[in-house]
């Protein structure tokens, strides 16, 4: 069974797909894993702004329906400074050290992106970095994706992941 063929533009056509869970490409300091329900984003701390900033924005490009959901303790005043910036405020409580807000991330509002892709550069500071995204991603939609993403320089398919048949009785 062929999987993946690539062709001279870079499209990737996958055969088979109904089985396929879950497709991850990236380069060694950038990992995308691509599932219909979630994307999981690793970014290595060598990893550089403008490539953080290509991955965050090319996603939304093909679905600004993405979303993550971040928590930042802060104070209170500081809540509706990340509103303005796109945030969208799902709940807030009182911890301590000031308030523990919960933020929905979309990827439809670029001024969100831009501070996301931001709050990620400085993370890479003291570790490498993980963030899940939330979508309802359809297998075609994957592939779009992984499409957008593979014309970046350098960028490979790493794995693929296959559901698991059913064995009969």
């Amino acid at each position: 069974m062929t999987v993946v063929n690539e062709v001279l533009d870079k499209t990737i056509f996958f055969n088979d797909s109904r089985n396929i869970t879950m497709v991850e490409l990236g380069r060694d300091d950038i990992t995308v894993s691509l599932t219909p329900g979630k994307i999981i984003l690793w970014f290595g701390r060598q990893v550089s702004e403008s490539l953080i900033r290509d991955v965050i924005f090319g996603i939304s490009g093909i679905d600004s329906s993405v979303n993550h959901e971040q928590e930042v303790i802060c104070d209170f005043n500081t809540i509706s400074e990340y509103e303005n910036m796109g945030y969208v405020l799902t709940s807030y409580g009182k911890t301590n050290g000031g308030y523990r807000a919960i933020f929905n991330v979309p990827f439809s509002k670029k001024i969100a992106l831009a501070h996301f892709v931001k709050s990620i550069v400085n993370q890479l500071k003291e570790k490498d970095v993980r963030k899940t995204l939330h979508w309802d991603g359809s297998f075609d939609r994957i592939i779009l994706i992984f499409n957008e993403l593979k014309k970046l320089e350098g960028w490979e398919l790493k794995r693929i992941e296959y559901k698991e048949e059913e064995k009969g009785v």
